[in-house]
């Protein structure tokens, strides 16, 4: 888009150098509106979808985003207190201090190591500071740490709004790799990348998204630790800080034994070299409230920076300040009302029932992630390719970029065969594919819509 009629105006020369590389994209929102109005089948949307009695005892045969059960008790009886003020900058104390013991509990999910230093977590985190959503902790995250002009590492399969943050919001740039390689991690394209950018600034930043948005990839505990050892080899030869974003967005949903089942923000943590990682999760996905709009940024410290547990303190409280400097200039505070509603639950339920609710929707989503691959298993087209999947909320198809461009094949899955999905077409980053929400699919319509993307590749 170029937008050539604003140009001619006074406000676009009054607009700040941001405001000139802004853009929203022809991305998700474009295909998920046209799919709404055309598609019976819309596979776009990265919102859970589900009949209500799938995850709700006694619930209604409606098809209606995935919910936590409890949230139906807040909307009787709401105290004004959890409705009227304002939220303190960084959010409210009590449910950072929640979301914190949140974090420390589901690192003990499952551990693998037996040096794993609990206490070392406990201490050397940062109070969660609240965002709105994770979309703003990126923004803040990446403003804390990238300059104009300064590059951060990414895999070429990722969320589309990196680089409209990176790129058009800061103006920083992000240096790609090519993800895969054989179906695993690509560890050498992955440290091409951070010896190119070595060579161009004095720090490393990277940014992990596991389960990966739109591939659906995690490692496995092999490669995690393929990973992690590559990180620490890097960083120990360069002898640069490492600044590591772990975009936890869809952390809980892991559907195949044999994979990270933890936050990499965790394995990060442990390192007592200066890897510094950054955790950005929120209640969108991991509580099921899509339009809560709460997100947490959480730092990993390392004990050698500090002297005392007094020193530890003052460099947290600087932190701290450092974090609500970025949210009260840009969205001042983030939703009271979700973030008592967030409290309430934890109060009310507390980690395990929250889990075990949960669950419940993590069953269905396993059903349609098993089902999904079943069905895209049995179409024999050399021209396609399935990356890679085993949890989040997507699955990925690789179209031959010779003979099928993602575009066109998308428009016309949507015109003729009534299939809404996300096409990622980015020649210069050898993407040319499809992404498919199989959260917002029933399990029973998978099978047709499988089979009306194989009858679109038969056209081609």
């Amino acid at each position: 888009m170029e937008f050539n009629t604003i140009k001619k105006t006074p406000l676009y020369r009054a607009f700040s150098e941001l405001g000139k590389r802004i853009f929203l994209p022809e991305g998700i929102f474009f295909w998920s509106g046209r799919a709404k109005k055309e598609a019976d089948l819309n596979g776009t949307i990265g919102t859970a979808y589900a009949y209500e009695k799938d995850f709700i005892e006694g619930g209604a045969s409606d098809w209606m985003p995935c919910y936590l059960e409890s949230l139906k008790e807040y909307f009787k009886n709401l105290n004004i207190n959890d409705l009227v003020p304002y939220a303190s900058v960084a959010g409210i104390k009590e449910l950072r201090e929640t979301w914190k013991a949140w974090i420390i509990e589901k690192s003990l999910f499952d551990i693998k190591s037996e040096n794993y230093k609990i206490n070392w977590l406990e201490k050397y985190i940062t109070l969660p500071t609240i965002t709105s959503g994770i979309t703003n902790g990126l923004y803040l995250s990446c403003a804390l740490f990238l300059d104009p002009g300064e590059i951060i590492i990414s895999p070429n399969k990722r969320w589309g709004n990196y680089d409209n943050i990176v790129e058009k919001f800061i103006g920083a740039k992000i240096k790609s790799f090519e993800y895969f390689k054989e179906k695993k991690i690509n560890i050498q394209g992955l440290k091409q990348a951070i010896d190119d950018v070595s060579k161009l600034q004095n720090k490393i930043s990277i940014i992990l998204n596991f389960p990966n948005n739109p591939t659906g990839y995690i490692p496995t505990w092999e490669e995690g630790q393929e990973l992690l050892d590559l990180l620490k080899e890097c960083q120990k030869s360069l002898e640069k800080s490492f600044v590591i974003l772990v975009d936890d967005a869809y952390e809980p949903y892991i559907f195949n034994d044999g994979v990270l089942n933890r936050s990499f923000f965790y394995d990060l943590q442990q390192i007592e070299q200066d890897i510094i990682p950054l955790k950005l999760d929120g209640i969108t996905k991991e509580l099921l409230l899509y339009g809560g709009r709460i997100g947490f940024v959480t730092i990993g410290l390392k004990p050698t920076w500090i002297k005392s547990d007094e020193e530890l303190q003052y460099l947290k409280n600087q932190i701290h300040n450092k974090l609500e400097g970025i949210n009260r200039s840009t969205i001042s505070n983030s939703n009271m009302f979700y973030q008592a509603v967030t409290q309430k639950i934890f109060i009310n339920k507390g980690i395990s029932k929250i889990i075990q609710m949960r669950d419940k929707v993590k069953e269905v989503l396993k059903y349609r992630y098993e089902k999904i691959n079943s069905e895209l298993m049995k179409i024999e087209d050399p021209d396609i390719t399935i990356d890679p999947n085993y949890g989040g909320f997507f699955v990925f198809v690789n179209l031959d970029p010779k003979k099928i461009k993602a575009n066109k094949f998308a428009d016309y899955l949507l015109t003729k065969y009534k299939v809404g999905v996300i096409p990622i077409e980015k020649e210069e980053e050898q993407i040319n594919g499809i992404r498919i929400a199989y959260c917002s699919i029933d399990v029973k319509k998978i099978p047709e819509m499988v089979n009306r993307i194989k009858l679109a590749l038969k056209d081609f």
